[in-house]
């Protein structure tokens, strides 16, 4: 290995240290009642229990989830449950075997850690398999580029931080389905293909029950694509389609009791997307839902112009390429557009009823439509002449990551405890309606850069190595006399727990992205044979 590519490799190491947060794992569990607990208890019963009994996880917590005919669930969807339980039950082999060497604390166990790393490595799996669909079509790739474009949506928070949420196994998903989509179409003599789609489609429904956008990305690959295959006539398709509808079925009655396709069924409300709508007693009820679907675009609340910068550009270019219908011959191209438009639409009107960003980090619930932006833009780039956008939206998307390690970082960017208006006119907590403005602010905010290293991995492992050399009494006094805020109870707790965590932890992540930053540094940007 040459000086040049260690060098790289040490830098990007630093860099994902600097991403990975230990906000949710310098804990010993997740506990009930949240998003995270659900999808946690999801993979703790697979992976320990082998079943889908979830009363020795919710405990005297029975009827705060789902609760039926004396059967307690968790209100969160299964895939990513599904997903994350082989590693939850490598964590346990992990904690067994070290609790043989040494005396470790439970804070940060090994089933919470390597659980937390389950996100990432399926991030690491979506991209791939972007890439080689990508690579059916076009050769025309920089590997940087394209890591900036595939991260530049703020799945990045989701895989780094927040790592129970279901948006990057949908990521993942959405990147399976189109990876099995446009190789059955591109490779006449690809029939696997035909059987795992179905399956794929399968489990991304089963991380989102509504993500029913996915039955469109075949229809979006054979356009893509220009094929004559005829999926629908296909054996393997057929037969896969029939096992996938009996898995469905079958999950959703060992979890829930009975079988349901009815995403409501899990929350157990029976409201639907259009009586949200209706309640709105605004006679101008149309124009009112427009400008929140125009909002999503251009608020500083996390608008997708420039947070999601290839969704947004793709998504109206398609939208007056439809409305430039007659200057197009290409009437294939006209209803990929269109197809286009409605998966988009899908998610875009239901977050515009919502007229909320769902307490997070962005528009969360249209990271899934991130992968297919991202393949539909390239194909653009191959097609059309749309070289002029390539820099801005690349320096957008630049913008999108950064913005993700100042969140929450200063005043400017946090989201509100209290109830107050967001951008969409609509009193609720955890929003921040000036966040735009609010990252650029943080731009020179000093206390803003040391919130981000210190609650990075790499501050962790830096305080970890100063307390090793000078103990924790003396670091204390020396960063006093240097005239840092030492007196703070949370920074005391915070090294408390660094001088708790076992060394051998801290280490172990360290291999973790020094091996993924080397796989990355080896992909092969070689075109597919057809």
């Amino acid at each position: 290995m040459n000086l040049k590519k260690l060098t790289y490799l040490f830098l990007s190491v630093l860099v994902l240290l600097l991403f990975f947060k230990i906000n949710f794992r310098f804990e010993q569990s997740i506990y009930c009642c949240s998003d995270d607990f659900d999808y946690f208890i999801h993979a703790e019963t697979i992976a320990e229990d082998f079943d889908f009994d979830y009363s020795n996880q919710l405990g005297e917590d029975q009827k705060s989830r789902f609760y039926k005919n004396g059967k307690s669930a968790p209100i969160g969807y299964v895939g990513s449950g599904l997903l994350s339980s082989p590693f939850m039950f490598l964590g346990n082999i992990f904690d067994k075997m070290i609790s043989s060497y040494f005396s470790t604390s439970n804070l940060m166990n090994y089933k919470l850690l390597i659980y937390s790393f389950s996100p990432i490595f399926y991030l690491l799996f979506g991209m791939i398999l972007l890439l080689k669909t990508l690579l059916l079509f076009t050769t025309r790739i920089s590997k940087i580029e394209f890591i900036v474009f595939f991260l530049g949506s703020g799945i990045i928070y989701y895989s780094f931080n927040r790592f129970s949420m279901t948006h990057t196994y949908e990521y993942f998903a959405t990147s399976l389905v189109l990876y099995s989509s446009f190789s059955y179409y591109s490779q006449p003599k690809n029939e696997k293909q035909a059987f795992v789609l179905p399956l794929s489609i399968m489990l991304g429904l089963l991380i989102r029950w509504t993500n029913y956008f996915l039955i469109l990305i075949p229809i979006m690959a054979k356009l893509m694509s220009s094929s004559n295959r005829k999926l629908i006539k296909n054996k393997n398709f057929l037969f896969s389609s029939i096992i996938s509808i009996g898995v469905f079925a079958l999950l959703s009655e060992k979890i829930y009791g009975f079988v349901t396709f009815d995403p409501r069924s899990a929350y157990q409300v029976n409201e639907t997307v259009l009586n949200i709508a209706q309640t709105n007693s605004d006679p101008n009820m149309l124009t009112s839902y427009l400008m929140k679907f125009i909002n999503v675009f251009v608020t500083q609340e996390f608008g997708i112009l420039y947070f999601m910068p290839i969704l947004s550009f793709t998504f109206i270019f398609s939208i007056i390429s439809i409305i430039n219908f007659k200057k197009q011959s290409n009437y294939s191209f006209i209803a990929l557009n269109t197809i286009y438009i409605l998966s988009v639409s899908q998610l875009l009107i239901i977050v515009s009823i919502w007229s909320s960003t769902a307490s997070s980090y962005g528009f969360r619930y249209l990271l899934t439509l991130y992968p297919i932006s991202i393949i539909y833009y390239y194909f653009l780039k191959e097609k059309k002449n749309i070289s002029q956008w390539h820099k801005i939206l690349l320096v957008l998307s630049v913008f999108s990551i950064i913005s993700v390690l100042f969140f929450e970082a200063t005043p400017y960017t946090q989201l509100s405890t209290e109830r107050i208006y967001n951008s969409f006119d609509r009193i609720t907590r955890y929003t921040q309606p000036t966040y735009l403005t609010g990252v650029i602010k943080s731009f020179f905010v000093f206390e803003g850069y040391l919130k981000i290293f210190t609650t990075s991995f790499l501050g962790s492992i830096f305080f970890k190595l100063l307390i090793s050399i000078f103990g924790k009494s003396e670091l204390i006094n020396l960063l006093g006399s240097l005239g840092l805020p030492v007196s703070n109870q949370d920074f005391l707790m915070y090294l408390d727990e660094i001088n708790i965590i076992s060394f051998d932890k801290f280490l172990f992540v360290i291999f973790v992205f020094f091996f993924i930053c080397l796989y990355i540094s080896n992909i092969s940007l070689k075109r597919s044979n057809k």
